[in-house]
């Protein structure tokens, strides 16, 4: 189990990193996703060796990111954690980044519209770029999106 443990760990916090999160992110997924049942913060933090605060700032992180969720225990006055069912970073990330480049440009679609003449000629040269980031955007999500439909796992 222990080598199974420091493999998957080792996987997340490599994973995370790509993705320009802090090794401690990867981690932390890992040891919760690795548990057969919810964990607390001291939990965690037994498991890593690493500070209280360390630990909640990263839970909250995931949890903002959708990758784990807060749940209840009976009983117990303190938070517990678990993974997600259905962990597909790629796409998640795909999308969100596609959905901002998308505002984005919306957004200076309206500008030009407003703009005096030499504003228009920037803000045109500058559109077209995230235009074309949005374009490929797009189609990187619409790739991951037709994986993920034939591959439900």
């Amino acid at each position: 189990m222990d080598e199974l443990k420091k493999t998957v760990i080792e996987l997340f916090s490599e994973i995370a990193k790509i993705h320009g999160l802090s090794k401690s992110v990867g981690e932390i997924y890992a040891v919760v996703y690795l548990a057969d049942k919810p964990l607390c913060i001291d939990d965690i933090m037994n498991e890593l060796g690493i500070s209280k605060g360390n630990v909640s700032m990263n839970l909250n992180k995931l949890k903002k990111l959708g990758f784990i969720k807060k749940v209840w225990i009976k009983g117990e006055r303190k938070n517990y954690y678990e993974s997600v069912d259905g962990f597909s970073s790629f796409k998640d990330i795909a999308k969100k980044k596609y959905d901002v480049i998308s505002k984005t440009c919306d957004k200076l679609i309206e500008l030009k519209e407003k703009s005096d003449e030499d504003e228009k000629e920037l803000i045109s040269k500058k559109l077209s770029h995230i235009e074309k980031m949005r374009d490929l955007s797009k189609k990187v999500l619409d790739v991951l999106e037709s994986i993920d439909k034939n591959d439900k796992y």
